[in-house]
């Protein structure tokens, strides 16, 4: 249910006298919201000396111009609104029946204000089933702060989307032939690792061959929207076919070695083809590439990914240059464009929704898929062997989760040394110390400006890193 806006907040701020510091703390607080348009009924402002303390606080409570109460939480707080002593007990008898006698209750509003001597937070036995807003830690009291005014304002902090459509992979079948599958099995057998190369390396030739020579239509001058989704749709047996295979790398001596010589091969080839399923073919490759490096993360194997990301490419583009992993990279805006127009939305990538909306889950998940796009982003800004002005877009990444993202689980586990060693891998260092002075390097040009975070320009969610989620003083402290 959608919030009634409101136009000038006025609220009433609870709190128990503390130190001389903390009651100034509150009334930074105050002067604060008062300067952002909240009218702000404080004791200090609203008191003089003879005023009934008691009739002031319980009118406010009840007052029904009062839009919210705010209700600063520290462990003083706690311990007299649970005795009900003082005037922070007045308040909680009358706060407290408006608490449990409504089932939807939005007027009070719980604000960690101050965390004890053990960094704990304390509630009140009556706010313990309330959600609440936390100003007590200084690295996020500027977006806490921001949350709660758009709050007070009645301004919904995360807005619900849309309802999509079911995704194409609920129903649709992997359709990759018995005899394809059989061919491939020959590669778990007992034969020699020279026989498994050769054959893993014809395997691949012959993907090669099937995207080259990749036909739609042959007498269309152009590709409407809606071919472009058949065309697109059509070329997806072959991306199956390769992560059927891919399901074997782990039985290939250096599998890495071939899969990205395979698809370096093949973008050049595509890239000197002016035919018009030449943008659906880069399209493809790119999604591949996710894939390839999705499936070396979901097998932890971080050697691999390491010398995906880090391999010199040679881009044969009529002229040879040296490049790297960028040259997988293409954005692709007839398909973009093809799959805003089929669901009448502006979705921020037509091409990373039709990517999500069929993934192969016989292979990874959505949110493994999400965090390839987002290990080439920060391979991009991290890698030892980058050194490159462009970084890779991660047009995937407002699909990765957040809180749920495999990024963050990455990072959160860099505290262990172990871990942290083992990241250090993907990212091309020799030591956790290189790795851990790039890390600082890239933070200090984020604090200058001189680095900008990559996002949709209508989102406000960047595209996240890896020092998002961990502090450079945590890295490699735990066993």
């Amino acid at each position: 249910m959608s919030k009634v806006k409101i136009e000038n907040p006025k609220i009433f701020i609870s709190y128990a006298w503390g130190t001389e510091d903390y009651q100034n703390k509150v009334l930074s607080l105050a002067t604060e919201l008062s300067n952002d348009g909240v009218d702000v009924q404080l004791d200090k402002w609203s008191l003089k000396e003879g005023n009934d303390t008691y009739a002031f606080m319980e009118q406010c409570v009840a007052d029904t111009s009062i839009t919210n109460v705010l209700i600063l939480l520290d462990k003083q707080y706690s311990i007299k609104a649970n005795s009900r002593s003082g005037g922070v007990g007045t308040e909680t008898q009358i706060i407290s029946p408006e608490i449990y006698n409504k089932t939807q209750q939005d007027k009070f509003i719980p604000v960690i204000f101050e965390r004890d001597e053990n960094n704990e937070i304390h509630k009140p036995t009556y706010l313990k089933g309330l959600l609440h807003f936390d100003l007590s830690l200084s690295e996020q009291y500027d977006n806490e702060y921001q949350r709660l005014v758009k709050r007070l304002y009645g301004v919904e902090i995360f807005q619900k989307p849309d309802i999509g459509k079911k995704p194409s992979w609920v129903e649709t079948q992997v359709t990759v032939s018995t005899k394809t599958r059989n061919a491939h099995s020959i590669l778990k057998t007992n034969i020699t690792s020279r026989v498994k190369n050769e054959q893993f390396a014809m395997f691949l030739s012959n993907i090669k061959d099937e995207i080259v020579s990749y036909t739609y239509k042959n007498d269309l001058p152009r590709l409407t929207s809606e071919d472009h989704l058949l065309a697109y749709e059509g070329i997806k047996s072959v991306r199956d076919e390769f992560l059927e295979l891919m399901r074997y790398i782990s039985f290939v001596d250096n599998a890495e070695h071939y899969v990205s010589s395979m698809l370096e091969e093949t973008i050049n080839t595509v890239k000197k083809d002016n035919g018009i399923l030449k943008n659906i073919k880069l399209t493809l490759i790119h999604e591949m590439f996710l894939y390839i490096i999705a499936i070396f993360y979901k097998k932890q194997n971080f050697e691999g990914i390491s010398y995906i990301l880090g391999k010199t490419y040679f881009a044969d583009d009529y002229s040879i240059k040296a490049d790297n992993f960028n040259i997988f990279y293409f954005h692709n805006e007839q398909l973009d464009e093809a799959v805003n127009k089929r669901d009448d939305k502006k979705y921020y990538s037509g091409t990373a929704q039709y990517w999500i909306e069929n993934i192969n889950i016989e292979v990874c998940s959505k949110n493994e898929f999400t965090v390839a796009d987002l290990l080439c982003y920060n391979y991009s800004i991290f890698g030892a062997d980058y050194h490159y002005n462009w970084f890779w877009f991660p047009i995937t990444y407002i699909y990765s989760g957040n809180d749920m993202s495999l990024l963050r689980t990455l990072a959160t586990k860099m505290k262990s040394l172990e871990h942290f060693t083992k990241t250090t891998k993907i990212f091309g260092y020799n030591t956790v110390q290189d790795f851990k002075q790039k890390i600082v390097e890239i933070e200090a040009k984020i604090e200058k400006g001189e680095l900008n975070k990559y996002r949709y320009s209508d989102s406000f969610d960047n595209a996240p890193l890896l020092c998002d989620y961990i502090k450079t003083i945590e890295l490699g402290t735990l066993k």
